[in-house]
């Protein structure tokens, strides 16, 4: 059976370790939730303040790590060090020796964040040869996150609708742990079994579905001029949840990928979705963009919002307004 944060989870929850884990790749989120669940798992909470080490990788080295792993345990099974940033380990490879030998009552753990092991150098070979872990997370694609976020929020006792997924995880993105603390507050309003609508999204966290980027790239790809601008104005009038730059990347993100998608040659929903790494939610904007705006319109268009996203960062033009940006775009794109 492969290794995944689900199998070691059952694993952990029946008392059975592996003397090593290491966690790697570009999602925090999971490392994160594989470091806590350690912590909570491998020991009672009385055994934790004589037995468990947290350590941070810019802050020690591979032989201190080497020293507490020896450590025998006090009044408890076993000890467990946890070292997070640990790619900010300068001699992450010296801990190679202690993996070919490790101490039988300790449970080690390292979480490289945005980082891989080298599988060529000593860590990786030894890890391989004990019954150790090394699991990597990548980063969710963006046609990812939506059915992510359905099953974390089922996981966690909320009745979830599709488009409330969708509206989550469009608005916030792959940011995993942002989309997990806001789930945590729909269940605190909702209580466990609860459903959760769109509607209960825009009335929790915030998020409007009426003036948002998100339905400002509806009002464009319908060119309804009228709609784009009341949107505009709105956000402007809240700057600080609607930051130009995120609303100015979403907006590039949309427009390149309606240019590639008037290129492919299959517009399936589904294999579409997964060429250009969108839900298939998603997909309908970035399609209606690509029946509303030509090619050449669209090349144009892709070209404006960089010249937007440099003035928007202070590049060129230091006294323009966000709000100022944000409706020249428009009337570029528009008209």
């Amino acid at each position: 059976m492969a290794v995944t944060l689900d199998v070691l989870q059952r694993e952990w929850q029946a008392k059975t370790f592996r003397p090593v884990y290491v966690f790697a790749g570009d999602e925090p989120f999971f490392m994160d939730q594989a470091m806590e669940a350690l912590a909570t798992q491998t020991l009672e909470k009385h055994e934790r303040d004589f037995n468990l080490t947290v350590l941070y990788g810019r802050d020690t080295d591979a032989g201190s790590v080497i020293s507490e792993a020896k450590r025998f345990p006090m009044m408890a099974e076993r000890t467990v060090v946890l070292v997070k940033e640990a790619q900010n380990l300068k001699d992450l490879e010296a801990l190679s020796a202690y993996v070919n030998q490790p101490q039988p009552s300790t449970i080690l753990a390292l979480a490289l964040k945005g980082k891989k092991l080298d599988k060529r150098k000593a860590l990786f070979k030894a890890l391989q040869k004990q019954d150790a872990v090394y699991l990597e997370f990548p980063k969710l694609y963006d046609n990812q996150v939506p059915s992510w976020v359905e099953a974390q929020g089922r996981a966690m006792g909320l009745k979830l609708s599709g488009k409330a997924a969708a509206l989550l995880a469009e608005y916030i993105g792959s940011d995993l742990s942002r989309i997990y603390h806001e789930l945590e507050k729909l269940l605190a309003f909702v209580g466990e079994g609860g459903e959760v609508s769109a509607q209960t999204i825009e009335e929790k966290t915030g998020i409007s579905r009426e003036f948002n980027t998100f339905e400002l790239i509806k009002a464009l790809a319908i060119k309804d001029a009228d709609q784009a601008y009341r949107i505009a104005k709105s956000m402007g009038q809240n700057p600080k949840n609607n930051p130009l730059v995120v609303t100015l990347s979403l907006l590039y993100g949309n427009f390149s990928k309606a240019l590639v998608y008037g290129a492919l040659p299959d517009k399936n929903p589904r294999t579409s979705a997964a060429a250009l790494k969108v839900s298939e939610f998603a997909l309908r904007d970035v399609a209606r963009l690509a029946q509303s705006y030509p090619p050449a319109k669209l090349v144009r268009i892709v070209g404006y919002l960089r010249d937007a996203d440099r003035q928007a960062k202070g590049m060129g033009a230091p006294h323009i307004t966000d709000s100022d940006i944000l409706h020249e775009i428009l009337f570029k794109i528009l008209y």
